[in-house]
């Protein structure tokens, strides 16, 4: 099994090629032997019945059995026995004795026919024989049994002679298919090394390379197209990846640096424990959001290789939107901003993902919102999927950066954002909770208001 694998598929198909052709010559070559077989024994069949008739005749027109023996040279090529019907031999153009097979005459007023002629054996090998009567001087005469009968021996030599042939010529047409099918399939993918080659090209420098899909073969194409499609998803991942590096570099400094330069000062001189304490409690902010860096990102990298499993459950959606409203109840009164409730429905999905992703865009909602404004968070179901919706007046997102919004990292008021503590990956998070959802994750802006849209199956996958 190995080195069926570890052979290369020009070596396979040249062996498959071989083999069909040496089974296809093969096929042939026994159907023409056994014709050739079956037209020489029915040569023998016919020339020893044409012996009958001819002895019938000669018979017929002698008036003594001696008088046969002028015409022996007819009967050089068969066995000749001319007896009476009780056994007695009278004439016979073999020396040893010759016994007579166990079949029934073909009586006087019949021609015989193939099926009067049976398989013999004699000392000097297989054979075929046929017994016939016949009358000497015509009606009226005495009554003769005549054996006529041809050995084998020539037929086999020449079907054994055939059949070497055969054998050798199938043997040296399968050596010569091989060596085509070789060659033919070799030249015939000659293309898969093109394009083995240059997929060699690509690096992961290069991954913008991509195989010409208009030079492969008709066969290769689908492939090449595959191929392309894979190098598009590598690219695409290496550069979010790349950013995604660069971004969480970046959001690791800035708290970093921060406590770094005020322990520094902390430590630059002598100071009291209330300073110490005011100090330390300052560093928690830090620390508390470098935690929330970290588990945001170690949830994005769970959810991105299929570790987090899903919990679903039967939830009110309404319960569920009064809960984060309450939640929010205190941060949004701070800032001024209403939170309004509205709409019934249920579905099936995971509780806890669920109010985090509604969570992380009413939390954005409110940093985002005019003061003295509401921010609207509204559930409707229908008939296979519930839809949820928080919309937020504001300043709007520029329509550029829509297809971003969803994005790591991506913050597209960078100041604001800086002075909120945000690491640009709440809307990341919910796209991937919608992800696990098998849901869809929207955003439209119309310059003055934004509303965010969340769409979940009534029944969530398992």
């Amino acid at each position: 099994m190995k080195w069926r694998l570890r052979s290369s598929i020009t070596r396979r198909l040249a062996v498959l090629f071989a083999a069909v052709v040496m089974v296809t010559l093969a096929t042939v070559g026994s159907y023409l032997y056994r014709s050739l077989a079956s037209q020489l024994e029915f040569r023998d069949d016919s020339e020893l019945l044409g012996k009958v008739t001819q002895t019938r005749h000669l018979l017929e027109e002698l008036r003594s059995v001696q008088e046969i023996e002028k015409a022996r040279d007819s009967f050089l090529n068969v066995v000749f026995v001319l007896a009476r019907p009780g056994g007695e031999v009278l004439i016979q153009n073999v020396r040893s004795p010759v016994t007579a097979p166990k079949m029934e005459p073909v009586p006087v007023d019949r021609e015989p026919t193939v099926k009067d002629i049976s398989d013999w054996h004699t000392s000097a090998g297989p054979g075929r024989a046929v017994i016939a009567r016949g009358l000497i001087g015509g009606r009226g005469g005495e009554e003769l049994e005549i054996l006529l009968a041809r050995e084998a021996g020539e037929r086999v030599a020449l079907l054994a002679e055939y059949r070497r042939d055969l054998v050798f010529a199938c043997i040296m047409g399968a050596l010569i298919a091989s060596l085509l099918g070789w060659l033919t399939v070799r030249r015939g993918l000659a293309p898969v090394s093109l394009v083995a080659k240059k997929a060699n090209e690509i690096s992961s420098r290069r991954l913008d390379t991509r195989l010409n899909i208009d030079e492969a073969p008709a066969e290769l194409r689908e492939l090449t197209g595959a191929f392309n499609a894979m190098l598009d998803r590598l690219e695409d991942g290496v550069r979010r990846l790349s950013g995604f590096s660069a971004d969480l570099a970046h959001d690791l400094r800035t708290p970093l640096n921060a406590l770094m330069v005020k322990t520094q000062v902390g430590l630059a001189r002598q100071r009291s424990a209330d300073e110490y304490r005011a100090l330390l409690e300052s560093n928690v902010e830090e620390y508390e959001r470098l935690s929330r860096l970290i588990e945001s990102t170690l949830f994005l990298a769970r959810a991105d290789n299929a570790q987090l499993a899903l919990r679903p459950e039967p939830l009110n959606v309404r319960s569920t939107l009064d809960k984060i409203a309450e939640y929010f109840s205190g941060v949004a009164d701070d800032a001024g901003v209403t939170l309004a409730v509205s709409g019934e429905a249920t579905m099936t999905a995971d509780p806890t993902l669920v109010e985090r992703a509604v969570s992380n865009l009413v939390s954005n909602g409110i940093r985002h919102t005019r003061g003295g404004c509401t921010l609207r968070i509204t559930s409707i179901e229908r008939e296979d999927s519930v839809t949820i919706e928080v919309e937020n007046p504001g300043v709007g997102i520029p329509a550029e950066q829509l297809d971003r919004v969803f994005d790591r990292y991506f913050r597209g008021d960078a100041s604001r954002t800086e002075s909120t503590g945000s690491a640009g990956l709440g809307l990341s998070i919910v796209r991937a909770i919608m992800s696990l959802h098998h849901g869809k994750a929207r955003v439209a802006s119309d310059g003055g208001a934004t509303r965010f849209t969340l769409i979940f199956p009534k029944k969530s996958p398992v």
